[in-house]
């Protein structure tokens, strides 16, 4: 019917034009774009620094990647490195889905933009608070907080408790560890009264009171302005 309509011409679809793998130098920008979209090709070779951080739909890149440096913190999904990757400077791998590499990698690994080792990337488990105590280095310190978990830190340090009232969930305490070189570190010790549930969660070291550290952790930059009827 539709060659009758067209005088037995059949109308061509639209082709959506794709990139021709190419193997000159890409931008980083360009890099991006392609490998988020799912249009990357083996061998790439990339100019200056790839940020694909924070890509939450990226599981893999090309093989043969190469570029100066590479950004991944916050790739959950990415859970493996591409064989043949080469970076010349350093891989940022905070909060990616990779959990482990092979030996003889050569890799320089950021966590958060501090050089870490093998050991503080990967095998957070063999780390301990008192070993974080005896950090002299306070970007590193902080690195190894996270990497702990600020729930185990505060369970193997201990801490000052500043504050506590009680909410719906009970009892709320609001701890404080102190360091000589640096900020304390400050959390609010909440439970939740649907899972009775315990919740460490960090917030800012000027933080004076239970109330006003849950005010912003909910947003509020005044402790008055928030008044929950319940608070969770």
């Amino acid at each position: 019917m539709l060659k009758i309509m067209s005088n037995g011409r059949v109308p061509n679809k639209p082709v959506k034009q794709r990139l021709k793998e190419s193997h000159e130098p890409l931008s980083a920008e360009l890099a991006r774009k392609l490998i988020l979209e799912h249009r990357a090709w083996d061998s790439m070779h990339v100019l200056g620094h790839l940020d694909l951080s924070g890509a939450s739909n990226l599981y893999n890149l090309p093989e043969n990647l190469t570029c100066e440096s590479l950004d991944i913190s916050d790739c959950v999904n990415l859970t493996t490195l591409a064989k043949g990757l080469h970076v010349t400077h350093w891989i940022e791998l905070a909060g990616s889905g990779i959990t482990s590499v092979h030996g003889g990698h050569g890799f320089v690994w950021r966590w958060r933009g501090v050089q870490v080792s093998d050991c503080i990337a990967f095998e957070s488990q063999s780390i301990t608070g008192q070993d974080i105590l005896n950090i002299e280095n306070v970007e590193l310190r902080r690195v190894l907080i996270e990497r702990l978990g600020y729930e185990t830190f505060l369970h193997q340090v201990g801490g000052l408790v500043r504050d506590r009232d009680r909410d719906a969930g009970g009892e709320r305490q609001l701890v404080c560890i102190p360091f000589e070189d640096d900020e304390p570190f400050m959390v609010l010790k909440v439970t939740c009264p649907s899972t009775g549930h315990t919740h460490i969660l960090r917030v800012p070291p000027y933080m004076q009171t239970c109330h006003q550290a849950a005010a912003w952790i909910a947003g509020f930059d005044k402790a008055d302005d928030y008044n929950p009827a319940i608070e969770a």
